[in-house]
């Protein structure tokens, strides 16, 4: 949401790549994103990721057990 919500307001551009599940950014404005705004974007972003990472596994074990059945 934060990728999507900064692109919406033309604070990046870029792309967003589903499949491979990456975003490629190509511009920032830079009088409204300093190195440690992207700093706290990165961490955020990486949280994010891993937050993602354990839902899915929980999704999957989960699922496993549902089928077994």
């Amino acid at each position: 949401m934060l990728v999507m919500k900064a692109m919406s307001l033309e604070l990046v551009r870029g792309a967003i790549d589903q499949v491979s599940e990456t975003v490629a950014v190509d511009w920032i404005m830079p009088r409204y994103l300093t190195k440690d705004h992207l700093r706290v974007i990165s961490t955020r972003l990486s949280a994010w990721e891993e937050k993602m990472n354990n839902i899915v596994r929980v999704v999957e074990n989960g699922s496993e057990e549902l089928l077994q059945k």
